[in-house]
């Protein structure tokens, strides 16, 4: 129960992260190492940017191959569904080859998170989640 909680924070974490750079519409496509102020108040340096850049790339390759593969794993499973054989075993197989396809998804995406707290140190990366609430709470504010 823990590990699940522990998770669903890190992914929310994620998700502030890696969407439009917490709010500003994009300006960076998710990087928000790269917008000014954040880069400013985590004090990151030109080499640490580069090791964030390398891994950003790095996992969103990773990504878009598993994300090739859920349109597959997705394609099959319709494939299967609408046989008129109707092996429910073969369904079964598919569907929970695509649910390990897309918890492999959710995994990469902790694997960058867990690479850039080691980047970081987990003083600042704690920074982050921080800064990304502040963040929610202001926009929540203005609208």
């Amino acid at each position: 129960m823990i590990i699940r909680k522990l998770f669903l924070c890190i992914f929310i974490i994620l998700i502030a992260l890696t969407s439009n750079a917490f709010g500003r519409d994009g300006v960076h496509g998710g990087k928000w190492w790269h917008d000014s102020s954040i880069s400013k108040k985590l004090s990151l340096n030109e080499n640490e940017i580069q090791k964030i850049d390398a891994l950003f790339v790095e996992s969103t390759r990773r990504i878009i191959d598993l994300r090739s593969t859920i349109m597959k794993d997705r394609f099959e499973l319709r494939n299967l569904l609408e046989s008129r054989t109707g092996n429910e075993a073969a369904v079964i197989e598919q569907f929970n080859t695509l649910e390990k396809t897309r918890s492999a998804i959710a995994l990469e995406r902790l694997r960058f998170l867990i690479r850039v707290r080691e980047i970081l140190g987990i003083e600042r990366f704690r920074e982050i989640g921080s800064y990304s609430e502040n963040s929610r709470k202001e926009r929540h504010r203005k609208n």
